[in-house]
């Protein structure tokens, strides 16, 4: 099995907001559970009109798929890397993803 990213756009406002607070949240407590996998991490990036898109690492397969599948994130192709920022995961993650 190929493990994929994937990918959540979530609009511009209050309810996305709280959303996003909640995912992030329960990303984090699945991350620590796992033992932050080096790999693991979540990534957002503005998106048009005040939205956000967040982007969930191959390794959220394994870790947090659970997750995936509340928040209806689909399998999507891997995101440039300009203008990610990290939300939940280690520094040097970048380095993983692009070597």
């Amino acid at each position: 099995m190929t493990m994929q990213w994937h990918h959540l756009p979530l609009g511009a406002g209050d309810d996305s907001a709280a959303r996003l607070t909640a995912i992030a949240d329960a990303f984090t407590a699945l991350f620590r559970s796992a033992g932050g996998p080096r790999t693991m991490a979540l990534f957002r990036r503005q998106a048009g009109e005040g939205g956000i898109d967040l982007y969930f690492t191959p390794e959220c397969e394994v870790h947090a798929w659970p997750l995936l599948q509340e928040c209806g994130a689909p399998p999507c192709a891997p995101p440039a890397l300009t203008g990610l920022e990290l939300l939940v995961g280690h520094n040097e993650i970048t380095y993983y993803l692009t070597t």
